[in-house]
């Protein structure tokens, strides 16, 4: 009985150790926006970073810069916005990162056999509908698990990391595609919250200027 135990732990161990886990490190994407099949403006630049529980999504285009900050172990953070001469910090505690995210809880994926090589990780395709009929479409490696789900929500459930994504709603589709990914340290500084040189709005003052 020994003899058939040995070979299926070796199995066991070579898939477990196949698969690296992302706790900690940076990835590049180009957001790409699509009207009716043709490219509008130039490519924004997204910069994910995590460490554990703290998490920085950094947006930069030709209009002006977004990051957004949070901590999900003390349930804080914030949402950076500079356009030109105006900077604008907006703090977050848990409750508005939920209300933030809550367009993909309990997000149920359809997988596909599709596949395509991205950054040199073997993807495969899934793809979901949000409540307002948009479309979202991602490709995930099986190689790559992320440590924690609740950093980036919308990809929870699926079984690898998300290296390409779109989000199609009418006529307009825009897309993530990751261009480069990085497991070194990042140092904490990059998720402090700045406490001067920004015109501070409440969460609820936000939404209403978003109406």
């Amino acid at each position: 009985m020994k003899r058939f135990l040995l070979p299926i732990f070796f199995f066991a161990v070579a898939t477990s150790t196949a698969q690296k886990r992302f706790s900690e490190g940076t990835i590049l994407f180009t957001v790409s926006t699509f009207v009716d099949g043709t490219k509008i403006a130039d490519d924004a630049t997204a910069v994910h970073m995590t460490k554990g529980g703290h998490v920085r999504a950094e947006m930069s285009s030709s209009i002006g810069k977004t990051i957004t900050l949070f901590d999900t172990r003390e349930g804080k953070g914030a949402i950076i916005r500079e356009l030109g001469s105006q900077k604008i910090l907006i703090p977050l505690n848990r409750e508005n990162w939920a209300e933030t995210n809550a367009k993909f809880k309990d997000l149920v994926y359809a997988f596909s056999d599709d596949s395509k090589e991205l950054i040199g990780f073997k993807c495969n395709k899934a793809s979901a509908i949000l409540k307002d009929s948009t479309i979202i479409g991602v490709f995930y490696t099986r190689e790559i698990s992320t440590e924690n789900p609740e950093v980036d929500s919308q990809f929870g459930s699926l079984p690898g990391m998300a290296l390409q994504f779109s989000y199609t709603k009418g006529n307009t589709v825009v897309v993530y595609t990751a261009t480069a990914i990085n497991f070194d340290p990042v140092p904490i500084q990059k998720f402090d919250v700045p406490s001067t040189g920004y015109r501070v709005l409440s969460y609820q003052e936000s939404k209403k200027g978003r109406k």
